[in-house]
């Protein structure tokens, strides 16, 4: 095969740099001709500069006129900019489209010329002109745009690392990848050492301060204090009323003041009330300023004897009873303002023992009831067993909490340690709230939990036949009401959302189909790359606004968190399904649909909630009809 080689050698800016042929043109032997620039094979049909050379070089004229043309043009110089490069080199060099084709990449071949400026290194997008007339293609001036978007979505994602491993930053360690939690601990690290240069320099400044303009302050100079207080405590007396907390808290300190002994005092109920309020809002700020000795304060050891009302204690309590109807005002109350429903979850607690001084007890062993703790020992005992059976230690607080359903009432009525519960032993501690709440006057209409294995047992024990126990008869009531159970919906919009992210995602334990197609995980990540992946080159609105990186890679933490799970089973996840109009996803489009409906129906909070966020579903009067349809 015969053909005709042309070819431009060049050196770089630096006398080191090895001789380099920047610009090529072949003639082949059909006498077509192919050009090359920088390495890379140039498209004839995609560049301006050279759309009106003919295909076929027949004349020396022509040759001659097409080298000229290819020598008098520039070079693209892509897009050399420092902070787009940077953006490169964190990509490996390489910008990949949604549909993993390669857009853009590094070109190190050869120095460019950009504004009298040359540049080692650019990022020519991968459809470059190569030959312009100019600084820069069309081509490579338009993907400009794109990089910008991307570089602010990278700055993003880099500062929000930033804060994640900052040490004002509230998140846990544990949900920190490696390199976040090292560069947290390196900056905690420097930060305790500025701290005691900082408490150092404090210290000799304010000695240096004290040896130069302190005053001693001798006794004599205290009792004048106490004399000034004393001599103005008649006009505190004629300003304020005798009950006013100003009138009371000046004479609080008067007191306090002769007082030799610490021990002797005895502080007024108005004064305690005050004090637990500023430790209530700030624990910090009250130490401290009790600490600076402008006013004499109690101790926070003292306030703690003075934080509740009724001694905690695991187990039923007359006395949590009795504060419970004064809360709830039960002998004034209407009787529809008297239902209520029982709502119970377990909360995981540190196992621990600790003494308690006053019964001179240990306290964190299982304590679950006595009907409970008895039948666990006879058990314990009526097996044959060589060593005895230690006591085992609480893991978890399994709390009832009293919720209004006419009223606002919210109350933490009981709480039983304990460590694994079953069904059998939740029958007796329900039943036993629901009997002393009937007794105090309540009319309990509901019990509500999450779909626990044990929770879900429980409302089993309650089944007549074959049908679906939702309800049962309630002996403690006066009149004929029954009880209803229900399951939390936002641990079920959880659950949902969980057995979704493992069908074909995650760990791959369910194949969830609809009408023979899939309902995938993977659609709704190939949707979030589509539209707001690192690789999205759209601009501008996005169609999934509040979807983020946290909803598609779940983790323990994020699995928790109820907000995610609504936001993926939403009818903006569904719209998004439409958008794309695929036929693999329709199945999958009308499951979320499904579920948004679902969890709107659960989730009305008043009347004219629907109106505000335009969804019919939350309309408190269609509850019924939707519920039929569904």
């Amino acid at each position: 095969m015969q053909f005709v080689h042309f070819c431009k050698i060049e050196h770089g800016s630096s006398n080191q740099t090895a001789a380099t042929v920047t610009k090529s043109v072949t003639i082949n032997e059909d006498l077509s001709w192919s050009v090359n620039v920088h390495g890379h094979k140039l498209i004839a049909g995609k560049c301006n500069a050279l759309c009106c050379v003919k295909d076929k070089i027949t004349t020396k004229a022509a040759l001659s006129r097409l080298v000229h043309q290819i020598d008098s043009l520039s070079v693209c110089s892509g897009n050399p900019d420092s902070h787009f490069l940077e953006l490169a080199d964190a990509r490996k060099g390489i910008f990949h489209s949604p549909s993993k084709n390669m857009v853009a990449f590094i070109d190190s071949f050869f120095p460019v010329m950009f504004e009298d400026e040359m540049y080692s290194r650019t990022l020519r997008c991968n459809e470059c002109e190569l030959l312009v007339t100019n600084n820069r293609c069309d081509t490579c001036k338009q993907y400009r745009c794109t990089l910008r978007a991307l570089h602010s979505q990278w700055l993003r994602q880099q500062k929000k690392t930033a804060n994640h491993a900052s040490i004002s930053s509230h998140t846990n360690f544990r949900y920190l990848k490696t390199p976040e939690r090292q560069q947290r601990i390196r900056r905690l690290r420097n930060e305790i050492v500025n701290k005691r240069k900082e408490v150092e320099r404090l210290k000799s400044y304010v000695n240096v301060a004290t040896e130069q303009h302190g005053i001693y302050i001798e006794e004599a100079l205290e009792k004048d204090i106490k004399q000034i207080m004393e001599e103005k405590s008649n006009e505190i007396r004629k300003t304020y009323q005798a009950d006013s907390f100003q009138c009371i808290f000046w004479n609080q300190q008067l007191e306090l003041l002769k007082l030799k002994d610490k021990r002797q005092i005895r502080w007024h109920p108005m004064i305690i009330r005050w004090c637990l309020s500023l430790k209530l809002l700030s624990s910090a700020s009250y130490h401290a300023l009790r600490s600076s000795n402008l006013v004499i304060l109690p101790s926070e050891r003292t306030l703690r004897d003075y934080t509740n009302i009724v001694k905690a204690k695991t187990g039923f309590s007359t006395g949590i009873d009795a504060q419970l109807c004064h809360e709830a005002n039960i002998d004034s109350i209407p009787d529809h303002e008297k239902y209520v429903c029982l709502v119970f979850d377990e909360v995981k607690i540190k196992e621990d023992l600790v003494f308690d001084k006053h019964s001179l007890e240990l306290v964190g062993f299982v304590q679950i009831g006595d009907i409970n703790t008895h039948l666990s020992k006879f058990e314990s005992c009526s097996m044959p067993q060589k060593t005895p059976v230690a006591p085992q230690l609480a893991t978890h607080m399994l709390s009832f909490m009293v919720s209004g359903i006419m009223t606002d009432l919210q109350f933490p009525y009981v709480s039983f340690p304990c460590s694994t519960i079953s069904g059998d032993q939740l029958y007796s501690m329900v039943w036993g709230c629901i009997r002393r709440l009937e007794t105090c006057g309540f009319k309990v209409l509901a019990v509500t939990c999450d779909g626990a294995s044990s929770n879900r047992t429980f409302m089993k024990l309650h089944q007549s036949g074959d049908n679906l126990t939702y309800k049962t008869i309630n002996p403690y009531a006066n009149e004929d009401r029954p009880l209803f159970f229900i399951s939390d919906p936002s641990h079920l919009i959880k659950t949902v959302r969980n057995c979704w992210a493992n069908s074909y995602g995650h760990s791959y334990t369910r194949k969830l189909k609809i009408n023979g197609q899939d309902i995938s995980w993977q659609h709704l990540v190939d949707l979030y790359k589509a539209h707001r992946g690192p690789d999205c080159a759209t601009l501008g609105l996005s169609i999934l606004p509040k979807l983020k990186w946290e909803h598609i890679e779940l983790n323990s933490y994020s699995k928790m968190r109820v907000d995610l799970a609504a936001q993926v089973l939403s009818t903006t996840v569904a719209e998004a399904f439409a958008y794309e109009n695929s036929p693999h996803t329709k199945e999958t489009e009308r499951f979320v649909r499904i579920f948004d409906k679902f969890f709107d129906l659960m989730n009305t909070r008043n009347t004219k909630e629907f109106v505000l966020k335009r969804k019919p579903n939350l309309a408190p009067t269609l509850i019924i009809l939707k519920l039929k349809s569904v």
